[in-house]
């Protein structure tokens, strides 16, 4: 488990802010209308709870499927803190996206913030996309949420000898308590096998002076866009859609995002 993943609220505090996503998956739910989500991998609970809120005047029934324990017990103190309807709306439940089984078939998967990026292997992926496929009811669609590489980064850590550069690329503030996160990232990128090693370093400051400092290293799986059509295919899916961005726009070379939509045909 990367460190960052034993301090949620750490985790919460980096993506302050962070709202696109969010707002891309209530606009799927509005146009696809189903009536019960799950996210895998849901952390925190981040992109879960707004998707309850939404879902509290309605008979949507939204699901968030964890791993780690820290991250699962965060989005369930989260949970408790919601409204009466809310909380009837939304469960957490611990479980791996490899081999997990839903209760009742699922109308609507969605794995937004890369978390199929930790999938190193392409057994692991197969059997991803193969219980995401077993899970969700004929017709229910399988949205994989992915960052487009950065080629130009990986360039630079393919170098002789190799450079890896160091930047922020996180500087948060808590807006109750006035904690300061900095996070700095360097990455590498072993091109034989499509994965990035990245090292972030956290700078914490609780009290504007004092520092609490730590890494978390992340290694991933670097995808490309006919290798995430590939596993839609292999596993019973047909391509539904593609995004390039959390606007809904079409994938481009240069989109941000690579979002895949696959549909399980009735």
């Amino acid at each position: 488990m990367e460190a960052i993943y034993e301090r949620p609220r750490d985790y919460d505090l980096e993506h302050e802010g962070d709202d696109q996503d969010i707002g891309f998956y209530r606009r799927l739910i509005e146009r696809w209308r189903p009536s019960r989500v799950v996210e895998l991998a849901s952390g925190s609970g981040r992109v879960t709870l707004p998707l309850a809120r939404l879902a509290a005047a309605s008979e949507l029934e939204i699901v968030g499927l964890e791993r780690e324990g820290p991250m699962l017990e965060e989005a369930s103190r989260k949970r408790a803190e919601m409204t009466e309807a809310e909380r009837r709306r939304v469960s957490f439940v611990a479980g791996d996206m490899r081999d997990w089984r839903a209760a009742v078939p699922v109308d609507l998967m969605i794995a937004p913030c890369s978390s199929l990026a930790h999938l190193l292997t392409v057994e692991d992926q197969m059997a991803a996309w193969r219980c995401a496929f077993e899970n969700l009811a004929p017709g229910g669609r399988f949205v994989a949420d992915l960052t487009m590489p950065n080629l130009a980064v990986y360039a630079e850590s393919m170098q002789t000898p190799p450079r890896t550069m160091l930047e922020i690329d996180v500087d948060a503030r808590d807006p109750q308590t006035g904690t300061r996160l900095l996070r700095y990232k360097t990455t590498s990128y072993l091109a034989h096998t499509q994965r990035a090693e990245i090292r972030f370093l956290y700078d914490k400051f609780p009290d504007g002076a004092h520092v609490d400092r730590y890494v978390s290293d992340f290694d991933c799986h670097v995808y490309y866009p006919r290798e995430v059509e590939l596993l839609f295919r292999l596993t019973g899916f047909s391509m539904d859609a593609w995004f390039g961005d959390y606007a809904m726009r079409p994938l481009r070379s240069a989109s941000p995002q690579l979002i895949g939509v696959g549909i399980k045909r009735a």
